[in-house]
């Protein structure tokens, strides 16, 4: 796996516009809240639609964002010669050579002697690890299972004879944790990677050339990635999680750009230049359409989520590599930090492991900007994890069962980090202080914590309160912090008496419509499910269609998040109030809006029982539809926006430093 290479351009933050209005009585801001900042609310992830296919909604992807830390497992025959996972191409070895890295009995045979995957299960949950991910094949082109593809290089062929996906997916599932798994589409093995069209081979380093066989080469290969992507998905249960990697052609260009090729997203197309052949692919029940890569792996396994290193835009953000997270909050989005303690990702007999210390700044720095971490260890050619290895991976169990419950489960925020100093997590109703080694002091000052109160403050490690005092602002200063228990990570926790970020009231509440597009159950309460993969829809393309929320009883209200169904659409709108359902007051006028943001913000201080949104116009071809309408009864601001910087050449996610 090469070092950190990404894909998307850099997405702008949400947008929103500020109206105040009234719905008598005005209700007053409590006296000791007056003079405080009230914290942003956390930006949505609104699932994208790419090639034919969503990326999954929260519900289906939550439990990657909860986990918080999982443990990467790069194993193959490069773990024979032991110089890292890309010694095939970095020495030049043949295919044919390389091979006798299984067959021939050498002190660099790929033996898996002792392959215990339920021993690398257990030595994930040392770690604290919620979930893991083998390499099934890396760019070598090794299958770690038995394959039906008549041109497969796999562990089922002698001398080894062994099914070592079946045995891992068995042992991690016995040990509670999710199964992750690896796979890369190149191949090596095959010239027609480098030179798809047979006109233009691409540098390489085994000195193919250009030749007319090479397309038909390619396209066996192709029809091998679909075979064997087939089999992982249909022979050993669920999959919770696809670790796609090595999308792009040649080792050029980015995942996207390849996407001719590979067809990775929906569907096929019947007129690809490289047709799948029938023994390999499937069909869509429903339309008889050929499924694309994501398409098939979707029909087996619809709760999956994968990376976006296919071509497809993927479920999550992976930033690969081992420099240090900086910049703001990954925000509006799930990511995934990926490091490897060993050097190298696949096992190097020469390289030395990670300090201690080197790991948390990696790992402390992307919990604080909402990141999981995918911790990599590299087993030798037995199949044993290196014992230094083992002892920094449970080092860092250690830490997670003292301080776990700041990190599982746990969001970045609310407020961004200062790089090199400190951040913070939350979660529920309390949020946590992260101490760097670069922060010097064992006194801390938060910023304003809103309309909160405290209700205790204590040192994470030890479990004993901690002196503090709150100022006018809502500025919380604690001190008498013991910085020397864990140097690398000095956690604070503030118990607040309310949760720390304000909460939708709208969600569960009763919603009614001018009109619905029941038949495809697009309606009223689809607005307030908490969900931005589900919406409500009108009926027809008209204006004046309008959706209501009934919250039960009048309640002080500061405003609205509204999450429209498209993104660069002009709705205009009016969000009005009402106290007994009859008379209506206007909360915000969005009428004569120009924004096409696909996310809206109002703020107002009012009191009602019922919210009605109106869309008063619409741009050609849109109808009023709503994936999400929120209503806050807690003072708030605009959310903290979305930040996604890519490297354009290889559609890898980058570190926010290297932008």
């Amino acid at each position: 796996m090469s070092e950190s290479l990404t894909r998307r351009s850099v997405l702008a933050g949400m947008a929103a516009t500020t109206v105040a209005a009234v719905v008598a009585p005005v209700v007053a801001t409590p006296a000791y809240a007056a003079a405080r900042q009230p914290l942003p609310l956390p930006p949505l992830r609104i699932p994208k639609l790419d090639m034919g296919v969503e990326q999954q909604p929260d519900e289906k992807i939550q439990w990657l964002q909860d986990a918080k830390l999982g443990m990467f497992i790069h194993w193959g025959v490069y773990s024979g010669p032991a110089k890292g996972e890309w010694y095939m191409e970095n020495a030049a070895v043949t295919p044919e050579n390389y091979r006798t890295y299984v067959t021939d009995a050498t002190g660099e045979q790929f033996t898996a002697t002792a392959y215990k995957p339920a021993d690398w299960a257990r030595l994930a949950k040392d770690m604290g690890a919620k979930y893991t991910v083998l390499t099934a094949r890396h760019h070598e082109g090794f299958a770690l299972w038995p394959s039906t593809h008549p041109g497969a290089w796999h562990a089922g062929q002698a001398p080894l004879r062994r099914d070592f996906i079946s045995q891992y997916v068995t042992a991690v599932r016995d040990a509670g944790l999710k199964v992750g798994l690896y796979f890369s589409p190149l191949s090596w093995r095959y010239p027609g990677y480098y030179d798809v069209t047979g006109t233009n081979c691409l540098p390489n380093a085994w000195g193919y050339v250009t030749e007319p066989a090479h397309k038909e080469n390619a396209r066996i290969m192709k029809n091998e990635v679909y075979q064997q992507v087939r089999e992982l998905v249909t022979q050993y249960g669920k999959i919770d999680d696809l670790w796609w990697d090595g999308g792009w052609l040649g080792q050029q260009g980015s995942d996207a750009d390849a996407a001719f090729f590979w067809e990775p997203g929906k569907f096929r197309d019947t007129s690809n230049e490289w047709l799948v052949d029938s023994a390999y692919s499937e069909n869509d029940p429903a339309t008889g359409r050929p499924l694309g890569l994501t398409g098939l792996v979707r029909k087996h396994q619809p709760d999956i989520v994968t990376t976006l290193r296919s071509g497809w835009v993927g479920d999550y953000t992976s930033e690969e590599g081992s420099s240090v997270p900086t910049g703001p909050i990954r925000a509006g989005r799930v990511a995934e930090k990926c490091f490897t303690i060993c050097g190298t990702w696949g096992y190097n007999s020469g390289a030395s492991v990670m300090s201690f210390g080197t790991a948390m700044n990696i790992l402390v720095n992307a919990w604080v900007r909402d990141m999981t971490c995918l911790v990599n260890v590299g087993p030798d050619r037995t199949g044993a994890v290196p014992t230094a290895q083992a002892d920094l991976v449970r080092r860092i169990g250690s830490f997670m069962t003292t301080c776990g419950q700041a990190v599982y489960g746990t969001r970045g925020g609310p407020w961004n980090p200062v790089d090199g100093q400190y951040g913070f997590t939350y979660k529920g109703k309390t949020f946590y202080v992260h101490l760097l080694p670069g922060y010097s002091g064992t006194s801390f000052t938060t910023p304003p914590i809103g309309d909160a109160r405290v209700t205790r403050v204590f040192d994470v490690t030890s479990g004993a309160n901690l002196p503090h005092s709150m100022d006018g602002n809502g500025r919380v200063t604690v001190t008498g912090i013991n910085r020397t228990r864990i140097p690398e990570d000095s956690v604070v926790a503030v118990m607040l008496d309310r949760t720390v970020q304000p909460t939708d009231i709208a969600v569960g509440k009763t919603a009614t419509a001018s009109s619905e597009e029941a038949s495809q159950g697009n309606t009223a309460a689809k607005a307030i499910d908490g969900s931005t993969a589900t919406r409500w829809c009108a009926n027809n393309g008209n204006t004046g269609q309008w959706l209501k929320v009934d919250l039960g009883a009048p309640t002080s209200l500061t405003g609205t998040r509204i999450a429209w169904e498209s993104d660069g659409a002009n709705y205009r709108y009016r969000i009005e109030g009402s106290t007994d359902n009859a008379e209506w007051t206007t909360l915000a006028d969005h009428t004569d809006t120009t924004s096409t943001s696909q996310v809206q913000v109002a703020l107002f201080s009012a009191r009602a029982r019922y919210v009605r949104v109106t869309v008063t116009g619409l741009q050609a071809g849109a109808w009023a539809s709503i994936r999400n309408l929120e209503i806050y009864d807690r003072p708030f601001t605009e959310d903290l926006g979305t930040f996604r910087p890519v490297n354009r050449k290889s559609g890898k996610f980058m570190e926010v430093s290297g932008v």
